[in-house]
């Protein structure tokens, strides 16, 4: 499917593994040029990035910061006007695991190193992108990664998790309201049991223990995810606004 996206720019944060890797392919395969932001790029990574690039014929930037800090944050955003001279898309994938932990036993680190890599580094994020694009008078878009933990509380010893995406929810739903008058369309995707590098091994005892209870029997992968942000930050949805999509596989129902 023809998006209309070549020639924008996005920036995907946590885009070296996992989702983001799933979205960055999605997005170069419209023909995106993309500032591939993480925390680090190791060798893998970087080929990955390489490898991507001369498949689609885009440019695709490594740029390496912690987005859960302001500096960075401006500095990923320096290496995108740099290279394309604009922002299109903002995707914010990045953030933290939850720390599995009673609530009583969370200390304030363990409270704050949640919030501050999962919700603020989307706030840093949002807000730098809507004030580049309000600055230029030029429309863009920012695709959210939610998770069903801020719709489905119904996993225990995880509350600063819990409340970090239930907050990149409301962060979400009232950047949409404040924006949409400016043609800065904002929304969330809902991912659910996604198999990555890290995730859900094949042959493992566990993983075949959860593969049982997927109402489709499998789990999502990263460019599944990929290919609806990837619709998301297109023209296609241009009357979607505010929304959190679920792509949980059934898992919401």
């Amino acid at each position: 499917m023809d998006l209309q996206l070549k020639g924008k720019t996005a920036i995907v944060t946590g885009g070296g593994r996992g989702i983001g890797k799933g979205c960055v392919t999605a997005l170069a395969e419209e023909g995106c040029n993309i500032v591939v932001a993480d925390l680090t790029h190791d060798d893998e990574t970087l080929t990955f990035i390489q490898g991507l690039s001369q498949r689609t014929g885009t440019i695709l930037v490594p740029a390496e910061g912690d987005v859960s800090q302001e500096d960075a944050v401006k500095q990923i955003f320096q290496t995108a006007l740099d290279r394309f001279g604009f922002v299109d898309i903002l995707v914010n994938n990045a953030g933290r695991g939850a720390i599995r932990k009673p609530f009583h036993e969370l200390t304030t680190e363990d409270w704050r190193s949640v919030q501050e890599i999962t919700l603020n580094s989307q706030f840093f994020m949002s807000r730098t992108f809507v004030q580049l694009c309000r600055e230029r008078e030029r429309a863009g878009a920012i695709v959210n990664v939610l998770s069903k933990s801020a719709f489905t509380t119904n996993s225990k010893d995880n509350t600063s998790y819990i409340c970090a995406k239930s907050g990149a929810y409301g962060l979400t739903k009232g950047i949409a309201n404040e924006m949409a008058p400016y043609q800065i369309r904002v929304n969330g995707v809902i991912p659910g049991y996604v198999q990555t590098e890290r995730t859900y091994p094949n042959g493992e005892p566990r993983t075949e223990r959860m593969r049982q209870l997927l109402p489709t029997g499998a789990f999502t992968t990263p460019i599944e995810i990929g290919r609806v942000v990837a619709f998301l930050a297109s023209d296609c949805a241009s009357q979607i606004i505010g929304a959190a999509i679920d792509c949980s596989g059934g898992t919401m129902l």
